[in-house]
């Protein structure tokens, strides 16, 4: 291999590098954006399961006095 073939190679190859790092990058975005979702999501589900259960323990608690 002459200079100029090893230059041509190297080159082509930091571009399928430089393609490759681009590429997991906004893999690697797309996931970190997924998971912020996916929190945002849990919390909201967290929440109502909270109201939801605070909302049954009202409702089936014993009435004071009842009984009597």
């Amino acid at each position: 291999m002459n200079l100029e073939q090893i230059n041509q190679s190297l080159k082509l190859t930091i571009q399928e590098l430089v393609t490759k790092l681009s590429d997991e990058i906004t893999a690697k975005n797309l996931i970190a954006i997924q998971l912020v979702e996916r929190d945002e999501e849990l919390s909201l589900l967290r929440k109502e399961k909270q109201e939801l259960t605070e909302l049954l323990e009202v409702q089936t608690k014993p009435e004071e006095g009842k009984g009597e």
